[in-house]
């Protein structure tokens, strides 16, 4: 397991494509699962009951379907995710996502971590110290990240991590349901929160993963099927997990160990922390997977080796704070970015790349893409609550679907401008 090939940012050769539809559906619910989604799902208690949990359905639903036709580029070609940007963004134009990639990934990666060792320490007592559960984790999880994907879907997850995550989730949630806040819950008010920002807030999650999705995806024999348990598995968990964390109700990750470690025995909460392994993978084979995109001589191996020490060394030194706060930063910079993809891939280029799209050196930085995402990603901004302009003349329509609209709109009249301008000067 600790040799596998490494395809760097090649395209996955056809022999072998081994991964089908079941597998996906096992790797798309078990990264579904997690303390952070609970964590996230605890601010929406600020809205009503019936706004949190139309937000949490059709946010999840419509996430998770985006994550999935972003993952069928990868699954078609056989590409990783930031490949897939380099035909809309031009070869050089896709570092920029590159980056912002790996730093969202390492401070993913940091908050899984921290939250493994926190919880670790409190379910265990004084055996261990802080950093010393900070850097055992950190090390499990360079170990998967060398593994690689096609050996932790089928070994780790298919044989064992996923099956704690099943059980698990189930028991969280049949005890969430039976602590007797729910029909208190389902009555309240909330203090504030509309629907369209908790929408903005659950589909900041499945949008997370789209730059790591065809990382994966690429290892699928068929696209179709892939397609479908993606976005099944993803939004089958999301949903589960968002609605726990508004029945648990607090925002605070270590409080929500705490309460879960009331409800039940310690070794089902330190079974949850097992699976929350399965995250911080993703996220470090992914950071080293678009640093590649950048350095492509760069070995895979000592990258997941750097990126994991440097989460684990972030773990020991920063606090978890304005989690939200980054999950807004998340969608305000990526669902108008893959609105720019995937307007390319599906209406522009209908599926078709080519080698020298995807490899070649023509059209290194595509402006059209720059300008779409930028401006998407200024609407977005201007529409979220961290923008010092009060906008409390509009109506509150969120920040998610305007900016992934705005972007591809953007994008599609350039494009058409573009190649209508050409054909009438080759005329």
């Amino acid at each position: 397991m600790l040799k596998p090939t490494e395809w760097g940012i090649k395209p996955v050769p056809s022999e072998h494509r081994k991964l089908g539809g079941l597998d996906y559906f096992v790797l798309w619910s078990s990264l579904g699962v997690g303390l952070l989604v609970l964590s996230a799902g605890s601010f929406l208690s600020a809205a009503s009951f019936t706004d949190a949990m139309l937000a949490i359905v059709i946010g999840s639903v419509g996430g998770s379907m985006l994550l999935a036709l972003a993952g069928k580029i990868g699954s078609d070609h056989g590409i990783p995710s930031l490949i897939a940007m380099r035909p809309s963004f031009g070869i050089r134009g896709s570092y920029l996502p590159s980056l912002l990639n790996v730093m969202q990934l390492v401070g993913w990666t940091t908050f899984e971590i921290m939250i493994m060792a926190r919880a670790a320490e409190m379910l265990a007592g004084n055996v261990l110290p802080y950093y010393a559960w900070a850097a055992l984790f950190g090390g499990l999880v360079a170990l998967l990240g060398i593994a690689g994907p096609l050996n932790v879907i089928k070994q780790w997850l298919g044989k064992f991590a996923v099956w704690i995550a099943y059980g698990t989730s189930a028991i969280i949630i049949i005890n969430l349901l039976n602590s007797g806040n729910l029909a208190e819950i389902v009555a309240s008010p909330g203090s504030g929160m509309s629907f369209f920002s908790a929408l903005d807030l659950v589909i900041a999650m499945p949008v997370s993963w789209m730059p790591l999705v065809a990382d994966y995806n690429r290892f699928a024999r068929k696209g179709k099927s892939v397609l479908w348990a993606t976005c099944i598995g993803f939004a089958l968990t999301n949903i589960l997990f968002y609605f726990g964390g508004v029945l648990l109700g607090t925002a605070d990750v270590i409080a929500i160990v705490v309460a879960i470690q009331m409800m039940f025995f310690g070794f089902l909460m330190l079974a949850l922390i097992v699976d929350e392994a399965d995250n911080a993978f993703a996220d470090i084979y992914s950071a080293a997977v678009s640093t590649q995109n950048i350095f492509s001589h760069v070995s895979q191996k000592q990258l997941v080796l750097g990126f994991a020490a440097l989460s684990t060394i972030l773990a020991m030194m920063v606090s978890i704070q304005q989690y939200e706060v980054f999950l807004l930063l998340i969608g305000a910079i990526f669902v108008p970015l893959f609105g720019v993809v995937l307007t390319d891939y599906y209406i522009v280029r209908k599926g078709k790349y080519t080698e020298e799209m995807l490899y070649g050196h023509a059209n290194s930085v595509r402006a059209p893409a720059i300008v779409a995402w930028a401006s998407g990603a200024l609407l977005s901004y201007l529409l979220s609550p961290l923008s010092p302009i009060h906008l409390s003349q509009l109506p509150a329509i969120g920040a998610t679907i305007p900016s992934l609209a705005a972007a591809s709109l953007i994008y599609l009249a350039i494009t058409r401008a573009r190649a209508h301008r050409g054909a009438i000067e080759a005329k």
